[in-house]
């Protein structure tokens, strides 16, 4: 949404909000409905190409989609680590949020990331934000404000909606009709910034809403043609059709074990069941799934005729491309996401009365691929005998809930008589 001046923004408010219908917001709910693996949104996409009075077996819906994004989009798989201590104590399941964030960007393109104070428990907390428009004065190249629907649970998306609108200097809420609802005095912002942060899957190319991952879902699309057709394939090669030559009308002819058919002179009648291979067919539709994954720095691993185990290594070298895909997400996404939301978190536990410092970085580890059980001893063995690591780090890694205090008293229990610490995992695993 573009306007000619901030001191209209009011009336162009109005006006863009009395018909918002678009066709991007629409596609975006489409491919939300496809990662959450929604029968409904699947089957009617399919009737199109099937239908109903040819088809006489259930629609085929397969959800790849939300398998390929969860695939691709591990930045936040393995927590990054992230400084300023006070500042971590005063948010609220931020990796989880992270995590969520990171999908949906890669899914949709371009996310939103609110932050907002929660009263009750004192702390920072994040939303995500899936429908959202940016607003900008002309020839901007950044918005100056945001606008978002606020929808309540069990609401149509044809009812009156309210719309949340941000821009450094002001907050509001606003319905379709342009009237508006004031959220503070004199509708100011309290944080003077937006507590909005941007994230894009891409640079900056043609449009500031980055394209989502639309090769995935109409990859999924077309798996579901697919297996609708070979499912209907099936079906026919094994009952196979009944044809007649030779004769005008079938109207008396009736088909059953318990009833007999007799037929004119010259006639016939056979089961025709449809040529090919259904084996080539399935080959097909895998050769089209593996060529989506590839394209996205991914793999599949099928079922059947997967390969045997082999260690994290191997398998860290046969997803080099994923890897460095991912390594590119930290410098060109992420670090510059983390960086924005800390700034605006701070700024919002500021207004609370909850100071932080301005010291916060984030280090992202490399993706790390699952090592036999040995591997693990080993490099855990390692990094004990190099000062790099502690036994106290393996018990946070894996009891991540609990606390410092609960650590050192399993750590006691678990050498009562030992006065100094273990210096190996066999050590840690047999006491």
């Amino acid at each position: 949404m573009i306007v000619e001046n901030k001191d209209l923004v009011r009336s162009s408010l109005k006006n863009y909000l009395s018909d918002i219908t678009k066709d991007s917001v629409e596609e975006r709910y489409k491919f939300l409905s496809y990662y959450e693996g929604m029968q409904g949104q699947m089957e009617n996409d399919l009737v199109k190409y099937f239908p109903i009075k040819s088809v006489d077996i259930p629609f085929v819906c397969q959800s790849i989609t939300s398998k390929l994004i969860n695939a691709r989009a591990i930045a936040y798989k393995e927590a990054p680590q992230r400084t300023n201590p006070d500042y971590l104590e005063l948010v609220k399941d931020l990796d989880q949020s992270m995590l969520t964030a990171e999908r949906l960007t890669y899914l949709l393109g371009s996310h939103l990331i609110r932050s907002r104070y929660n009263e009750e428990e004192q702390k920072v907390e994040h939303d995500q934000i899936i429908e959202f428009e940016p607003i900008f004065e002309s020839r901007a190249r950044q918005p100056f404000a945001y606008i978002y629907p606020i929808y309540n649970h069990g609401q149509a998306k044809d009812d009156k909606v309210v719309y949340a609108y941000w821009s450094n200097e002001e907050h509001f809420l606003i319905d379709q009709n342009g009237s508006i609802e004031s959220v503070n005095e004199g509708n100011v912002n309290p944080y003077s910034q937006i507590p909005l942060t941007i994230c894009h899957r891409h640079p900056y190319t043609t449009d500031f809403i980055r394209n989502g991952a639309s090769d995935i879902v109409n990859a999924n699309l077309m798996i579901n043609v697919l297996m609708t057709e070979l499912g209907l394939a099936m079906r026919l090669q094994a009952l196979g059709q009944p044809v007649i030559t030779g004769i005008d009308s079938a109207n008396q002819i009736r088909l059953g074990v318990d009833s007999p058919m007799v037929l004119p002179e010259g006639s016939s009648f056979e089961f025709v069941s449809p040529g090919g291979s259904l084996e080539q067919y399935i080959n097909s539709i895998r050769f089209y799934v593996d060529s989506v994954a590839y394209n996205n720095n991914l793999k599949v691993k099928w079922s059947v005729g997967r390969e045997s185990f082999v260690s994290g290594e191997a398998l860290k070298m046969a997803e080099i491309d994923l890897t460095e895909a991912v390594m590119g997400d930290y410098q060109m996404i992420w670090r510059g996401v983390e960086q924005q939301r800390f700034k605006i978190d701070r700024r919002i536990l500021e207004v609370h009365g909850k100071n932080v410092s301005e010291d916060y970085s984030v280090d992202f580890s490399e993706p790390r691929f699952p090592l036999t059980a040995e591997e693990e001893r080993k490099q855990w063995d390692w990094e004990w005998a190099n000062g790099l690591s502690s036994p106290k780090d393996w018990m946070r890694k894996y009891n991540p809930d609990l606390t410092e205090d609960e650590i050192d008293d399993m750590m006691e229990e678990m050498q009562p008589e030992q006065p100094q610490q273990p210096t190996t995992l066999a050590d840690i695993l047999s006491s």
